[in-house]
């Protein structure tokens, strides 16, 4: 027995090295198997991990070869626009509109505007503020209009009256300015002042005689169609301010007081006269006591029915009228 367990069958002895065999065979087959299985997950991972880094090194370079695309674009827009603006290239016109007398090379002169013309060169304000000095224009106005026109609209500065001069006629504009000086009346649909002649007077001065003022005031204050009916005022006499129509009626102003309320009476008894019985031999346009007097009758405008009536037999009326007559021959032979 002891034999035989020192020394057992050779057939268990096969049996078993060949359990080890296989044993030692399966543990290699699996130390293979994770082997492969491990170096296929790093090569999945390394592939992963290059593509993504592949895929921003594009994205980056994309990034860069558009910041270059826009940089060369504008650096091209950048020197188009510098060309543009301060290279003497022909774009563009220049048109006015609102004006006769207001050209484009008196706009090109004011606004010291080089050829070729180049509209996006002129500073507008700067233009605006030049043309504004230009005693034709009372105001001017700038825009644009496709394709490529600079507009510019002029509001002129219009005359309100006529005064004598040294050497001439002025023609004043609503604030008294000189806006122009000629040796005739040019402008014959503005009344003219008479009684007073300018003295050293020169274009763009401002008048500050006291009764040009006031007749100024009252003119500003007439409406349209009252203002075109008038022709003459004289101021020969301050006091007693004479107003003429260009139908040769007379309109007393008297002084230079309440002018505005003396303005709304022309325009009223202008209106009455069509109904007025006989010939009109003045009109007084005291705010008081406004009339107009007839060789027949004296009529108290609609707007003041509720004053008494004048009478018509004043020979006061009469010797002062053939007065009034008088003075004013006297002043337009001055």
């Amino acid at each position: 027995m002891d034999e035989l367990n020192q020394h057992p069958p050779a057939s268990e002895s096969k049996e078993s090295a060949t359990n080890t065999t296989e044993l030692l065979h399966e543990q290699e087959h699996d130390s293979i198997y994770n082997d492969e299985h491990n170096s296929i997950y790093r090569n999945e991972r390394d592939f992963a991990h290059n593509h993504e880094r592949e895929l921003v090194r594009n994205h980056e370079r994309e990034k860069a070869e558009v910041r270059k695309k826009f940089l060369k674009i504008g650096g091209v827009v950048a020197l188009v626009l510098v060309g543009l603006f301060t290279l003497p290239i022909p774009l563009g016109s220049i048109k006015v509109v609102g004006s006769d007398k207001v050209t484009v090379q008196d706009v090109e002169v004011a606004g010291d505007i080089g050829e070729p013309v180049n509209i996006l060169r002129i500073n507008r304000e700067t233009l605006r503020n030049r043309l504004s000095k230009d005693l034709r224009v009372e105001d001017a106005q700038i825009s644009y209009e496709l394709p490529l026109t600079m507009v510019i609209r002029i509001a002129e500065r219009k005359g309100i009256s006529v005064i004598p001069a040294q050497f001439g006629y002025l023609t004043l504009d609503k604030n008294g300015q000189v806006i122009a000086s000629d040796s005739v009346i040019e402008d014959t649909t503005v009344p003219m002042i008479s009684g007073v002649k300018g003295g050293n007077i020169l274009l763009g001065d401002v008048v500050t005689d006291k009764p040009i003022v006031q007749v100024l005031d009252y003119l500003r204050a007439l409406d349209d169609d009252t203002f075109k009916q008038i022709a003459e005022v004289n101021i020969g006499d301050p006091d007693n301010i004479l107003v003429y129509t260009v139908s040769g009626i007379q309109i007393r102003l008297g002084d230079g007081t309440n002018l505005k309320d003396k303005a709304e009476l022309t325009a009223a008894m202008l209106k009455d006269l069509p109904e007025t019985q006989g010939k009109v031999e003045y009109i007084d346009v005291n705010p008081s006591s406004p009339y107009i007097k007839t060789d027949r009758i004296t009529v108290q405008p609609k707007s003041n029915k509720n004053n008494k009536s004048k009478p018509d037999t004043s020979q006061s009326d009469k010797t002062d009228t053939s007065k009034q007559n008088d003075n004013t021959s006297k002043s337009k032979q001055d």
